[in-house]
């Protein structure tokens, strides 16, 4: 069954404790982005891998400063999966543990495919972007929905549904960059290396990676404005 925004997220009578990842059987997480504290990233480590007693607040200010130098830099990373978490621990001068070396091992033989299946839809991306006469990595949020969001979204223009979209514009610039959904592409691509085609790496993608963001921008953005 395909999930439908729009109705649920603008149904004033959800606002007060409607939870849209539990009501669905999505497991709530915690996310890694810039906005993260050293605390949450310790958190996530120990989530991920256990607890061990490398994972600490030296490590994980030092992943901290990471991320920040990453986005410094322009690098558009991901660090919610157990292979991206793990390079980044990494990065930030940690020793892998056993269990980050075997996700690293494993993504590297199933990256190749990976990449196979994200280079299909970015063929499918590029009819998208030459739609305005040049080919630019970036899409209109409409051209994005009508290419990829639609089977997902059943209200593209409710306010909720817009906030939620924010997720994507990383740089805010009003427009959804390939970079941007890559990103979540090659989360759902280490996180379900058993994908068989662009339509379940899709699937997980948005299911999994980007409905769960979305909530939370949501949720954010309400609190930002007291509701």
């Amino acid at each position: 069954v395909d999930l439908v925004f729009g109705f649920l997220f603008s149904d004033p009578t959800a606002q007060g404790g409607f939870d849209l990842c539990k009501f669905f059987g999505l497991e709530q997480d915690i996310r890694i982005t810039t906005m993260a504290s050293p605390e949450m990233i310790l958190l996530k480590l120990e989530k991920v891998f256990g607890k061990d007693e490398k994972f600490n607040l030296e490590i994980a200010t030092s992943m901290k400063e990471q991320i920040l130098k990453n986005a410094a830099d322009d690098r558009k990373e991901e660090y919610n999966s157990k292979v991206g978490l793990a390079l980044l621990f990494d990065q930030a001068g940690g020793k892998m543990t056993p269990e980050m070396a075997e996700a690293v091992e494993g993504d590297l033989k199933t990256s190749q495919h990976i990449d196979n299946l994200i280079a299909e839809i970015k063929e499918e991306w590029d009819i998208w972007d030459g739609r305005d006469g040049e080919i630019d990595d970036q899409v209109t949020f409409d051209h994005f929905y009508n290419g990829f969001m639609a089977p997902y979204f059943g209200c593209y223009r409710c306010e909720d549904s817009q906030k939620g979209l924010r997720c994507l514009d990383m740089d805010s610039d009003g427009m959804v960059d390939w970079n941007e959904f890559r990103f979540y592409l090659k989360w759902a691509g280490r996180e379900y290396s058993e994908v068989k085609n662009k339509k379940e790496l899709l699937d997980m993608a948005f299911r999994k990676g980007l409905i769960p963001a979305m909530k939370d921008e949501i949720l954010k953005t309400r609190e930002e404005n007291g509701k």
